[in-house]
């Protein structure tokens, strides 16, 4: 049998939730259904007697609609959680075809919901009444209680625990106007003059320096959104219940910085970091917003941290950053790699990189590699967006040195994405590693994605951060360590070789 469960929420805005379905936990995917962005998951070919799900709110309070369709009939119930980690476990009786609350010891259902509303396919050739189930529209079974009426006792203390009618009801939560993230970063641009007090860096080359950014994340921001003042503001003004700002800047020296990276790494449940490489054409204080929105969007509670390489912030200046990726910033990124591996007590050290960072990231990875730093330290999770290196150079040349740096190593691509189409062009016609044209990437170790369904922007290149499935994606990875298997992305194969993509 195979069945397809839907949870549609009843707001517009969807929250982030977790899934376990039979102890196991599983990712979810999004879908258009009637009219609305869902998140589902299916069970191919499900043979067993029931199915016991737990849903766990990651947001907030929320109220949402869980939903099983098969191919003769569809069942709904609705849930409410109560917050952030609240959990609400059901189940779903396939021969009874009704949803219940917990099992006894024995594994019987206490009592099946009642008020379930079915509903049958358009499919004229159905029975109005399949054998061995209840009529559509007709309220679920209630089962019959176990014993006999004189095994039961008055219980007395049931009129005490009555809830009060003053707490039925909560005020509704106020809502959260800004999130202050602290943004970690190591960068060799040149510094510029304090400007009111605060210190910002230029698009040219410089020293190597150590610090820590306060940034401000408007609490009313969408996922994937990084909200900042229009340009004819000339950064005069900023509305922080509406718009991303760096507040604070403040360099730190090497002892100071690693300090607070551990102190935060210790507090995470976690106990783990991100290391941010950012694209080409990208200034400081871009990279610094980008990090931090990140950092919000898939609910990182350990250390970001950004590497700010001295990108020129032109697009006539490609040939400069190229440069600047494979040889000036190297060193320098190798070094930071390894400290936050080694010396901040990060049980699970996560790095990303955009665009033309992924050039100086495998750079870095491909030096520690050779040198033997991975085999003593595995990396959890690396992340290669929309990648600005020569396809046919990365699979024969880097991706056979860098597949066993990390527990999980995801490549996504996309056919959409303008910005290295224009890299191909410059380049000879020469594929990029994030394009995903007639043809793709595919490396023994690598989990290819082919992100097309979730491209955005004008340009598509930044889909990674702005896609709120690539965000849920990127989100199951760091924090649960799910497969693309278990994030319920689609197997893709060709030939001998496989790859994903979302479906």
């Amino acid at each position: 049998m195979n069945i397809q469960l839907f949870f549609e929420f009843e707001a517009s805005e969807r929250n982030s939730i977790a899934l376990t379905v039979n102890g196991k936990s599983v990712g979810l995917q999004t879908v258009d259904r009637n009219g609305k962005r869902v998140y589902t998951y299916n069970l191919v070919e499900y043979q067993q007697p029931d199915i016991n799900l737990t849903v766990t709110s990651l947001d907030g309070p929320a109220t949402m609609t869980v939903v099983a369709v098969n191919n003769q009939q569809e069942l709904s119930h609705l849930l409410f959680l109560d917050g952030a980690q609240g959990s609400v476990a059901i189940s779903f009786d396939l021969a009874q075809a009704g949803w219940y609350k917990k099992a006894d010891e024995k594994g019987v259902p206490d009592s099946l919901d009642v008020g379930i509303k079915w509903a049958r396919p358009e499919n004229p050739s159905m029975p109005d009444r399949p054998s061995g189930r209840r009529a559509p529209g007709r309220p679920a079974r209630v089962k019959a209680m176990k014993g006999r009426t004189a095994d039961f006792k008055v219980d007395f203390d049931f009129y005490d625990r009555q809830t009060k009618k003053a707490d039925l009801l909560v005020s509704k939560a106020e809502v959260v106007k800004s999130i202050l993230v602290d943004v970690f970063y190591a960068t060799d641009r040149a510094k510029k003059a304090k400007k009111k007090g605060i210190i910002s860096y230029k698009n040219e080359r410089g020293d190597l320096e150590l610090g820590k950014c306060v940034v401000n994340v408007p609490g009313e921001r969408k996922k994937g959104e990084l909200p900042q003042p229009p340009w004819y503001y000339f950064g005069l003004y900023a509305d922080e219940s509406k718009h991303m700002v760096i507040k604070t800047v403040e360099t730190l020296g090497a002892k100071t910085f690693f300090a607070g990276v551990q102190a935060k790494v210790a507090g995470s449940p976690e106990k783990d970091a991100f290391v941010f490489l950012h694209g080409f054409n990208v200034s400081f204080e871009e990279s610094i917003l980008r990090a931090a929105q990140m950092a919000v969007d898939i609910g990182f509670r350990g250390a970001p941290i950004v590497y700010s390489w001295p990108s020129v912030h032109n697009v006539l200046g490609y040939m400069a950053d190229e440069a600047t990726v494979t040889g000036y910033s190297v060193d320098n990124v190798i070094q930071l790699i390894k400290d936050v591996r080694v010396n901040t007590g990060a049980e699970r050290v996560h790095l990303i990189a955009h665009s033309m960072g992924n050039r100086l990231l495998t750079e870095a990875l491909k030096a520690m590699a050779s040198e033997g730093f991975t085999k003593e330290f595995l990396f959890n999770q690396i992340i290669l967006a929309a990648p600005d290196i020569d396809a046919e150079v990365f699979v024969r040349h880097i991706a056979p040195k860098i597949s066993g740096t990390a527990k999980q190593l995801t490549l996504y691509t996309s056919m959409h994405d303008k910005a290295l189409w224009l890299s191909d062009k410059l380049h000879g016609d020469k594929l990029r590693l994030g394009t995903a044209a007639e043809q793709l990437a595919v490396c023994a170790g690598i989990d290819t994605v082919d992100a097309s369904a979730e491209s955005t922007g004008l340009l598509g290149h930044g889909y990674f951060a702005e896609s709120k499935a690539m965000i849920d994606d990127i989100h199951q990875a760091i924090r649960f360590n799910h497969t693309p298997e278990e994030r319920n992305l689609r197997k893709r194969i060709s030939g001998k070789l496989f790859y994903w993509d979302f479906n």
